[in-house]
Formats: C-alpha cells, structure tokens, sequence
C-alpha cells in the first residue's frame, strides 16, 4: 500500500477558531462539559473550548516534562 510507518506521525497544531492562530497554549484539561478541554489564544487573548482526544493528554505531559 506504500504507507511509511519509519517516520512518527506529526500531531496537528491546535489552530484558535477566532483568528486561525496556531500561538496556542493548553490552559485546562477540563472545560464546561467532561468531553472538552481548554485552550488559550496567545494571539488574540481569547479562551476557547475543544473536543478531547487522545493527543491531549500527551501534549499535556510533554509541556509539564519541559516545564520542569
């Protein structure tokens, strides 16, 4: 089938839906219902929520290792 397995797979950048800035940080692995998570917008200054998925977590734990 031609698929390259060599290589990781790269992990889309979280884009703010209000000014399509990828200048986003993780602020809350919970937001207002169970399934979303809270990010923040260093471009415009705006909170907003999205769906969870597995990448968050890893993202999460990447930051807090380079943090430390």
């Amino acid at each position: 089938m031609g698929y390259n397995t060599s290589e990781p797979e790269k992990k889309a950048e979280i884009s703010c839906p209000f000014c399509g800035s990828t200048n986003t940080e993780l602020l809350s692995l919970f937001g207002q219902q169970l399934l979303t998570v809270q990010y923040y917008c260093n471009s415009c200054h705006t909170p907003f929520e999205r769906v969870k998925d597995d990448d968050v977590l890893e993202d999460y734990a990447a930051r807090k290792e380079s943090q430390q």
